[in-house]
């Protein structure tokens, strides 16, 4: 374990040798090794840096694709790893195809959703428990 530690302090001491070999002193070399000034520098840029890459992947999936754009998935069912059925809709239409890694096939075009509000029922719910009288309902 301590080889490695030296072996990272050397790496890190790298640019201060060269600093060092730059001015012609060597005792210069030994004093310009990065501080815990530089490498708080270091780690703040490169979080900063990973901060944004991050940020930038969040916003291209969430905006890529509008919500409420031309095509709508209404559902989808997973076949194996490599196909799927989707249901997705087009301009009040809807469509059922089959996607594999080759290729994507209409296998059914469905009729467009009715907007209507559903039929009432042709018969009423009655309540299955006769009425009592009102001298019973009172405690």
């Amino acid at each position: 374990m301590s080889g490695r530690y030296t072996m990272a302090t050397a790496l890190l001491a790298l640019p201060g040798l060269a600093v060092g070999a730059e001015i012609g002193r060597p005792e210069a070399a030994v004093t310009a090794l990065p501080g815990s000034a530089m490498l708080g520098q270091l780690s703040l840029g490169l979080v900063a840096v990973l901060v944004v890459a991050v940020g930038l992947s969040w916003l291209a999936r969430r905006y890529a694709l509008p919500k409420d754009g031309l095509i709508r998935v209404i559902g989808g069912l997973p076949l194996s790893n490599r196909e799927r059925l989707l249901v997705i809709e087009i301009d009040q239409t809807r469509l059922l195809i089959g996607i594999t890694p080759q290729q994507i096939q209409t296998l059914h075009v469905l009729a467009a959703p009715s907007t209507q509000p559903a039929e009432p029922f042709p018969f009423s719910l009655a309540p299955l428990t006769p009425e009592l009288p009102n001298d019973a309902a009172k405690p």
